[in-house]
């Protein structure tokens, strides 16, 4: 018997795969891929699972009914901030060094609470690593998805993002990364 928990978390996964078919889609497509372009593309990759079109199709209009998706120039698709939030993970994952550090510093209200738990939990999907109390730290070009993810939480005001090409604890930072992406 499936629990409402687990329930919650395959219709999680089930919406973030399908993003992440579109993201990929977008990707190879151009940025703004047409819904028939997107549809034969999520048909390509599900061919092993048996999804038929209007299976696609339904999907789409789901991620559209829920915000995920949206129309733009009459027939292009774009995600949303809500869908680029739901997989930002991957999307960070596409953003390679550079040669500079990104550091991430908070000082966020108790009284935003629930903000800040997700806001540092968005942060830590797209790769940061707690190197101090209130300083986080990624090798990752991945400023615009700190800006995504402090305006979807609301908590602008109290987040502070720098580009740095080098610190004093270079060395520290390295070890740090290196023992987290592994």
């Amino acid at each position: 018997m499936v629990t409402p928990r687990q329930s919650q978390q395959i219709m999680t996964w089930c919406i973030e795969s399908a993003i992440g078919l579109i993201f990929d889609g977008i990707k190879i497509l151009g940025n703004r891929a047409g819904r028939g372009a997107i549809g034969e593309y999520i048909l390509t990759e599900t061919r092993h699972l048996d999804i038929s079109q209007r299976d696609v199709g339904k999907m789409v209009y789901e991620l559209k009914r829920r915000k995920y998706i949206e129309n733009v120039d009459g027939d292009s698709v774009i995600l949303t901030n809500k869908a680029k939030i739901k997989i930002i993970d991957r999307i960070s994952l596409a953003n390679k060094w550079n040669g500079k550090y990104r550091f991430v510093s908070f000082d966020i209200p108790e009284i935003k609470r629930s903000n800040r738990n997700n806001f540092r939990r968005a942060i830590k999907r797209m790769g940061f690593v707690q190197i101090q109390k209130s300083l986080w730290v990624s090798d990752r070009n991945i400023g615009n998805l700190v800006e995504l993810a402090a305006d979807e939480y609301h908590v602008s005001d109290f987040v502070a993002y720098f580009v740095v090409d080098s610190s004093n604890i270079d060395h520290h930072i390295k070890a740090i990364l290196s023992k987290s992406q592994k």
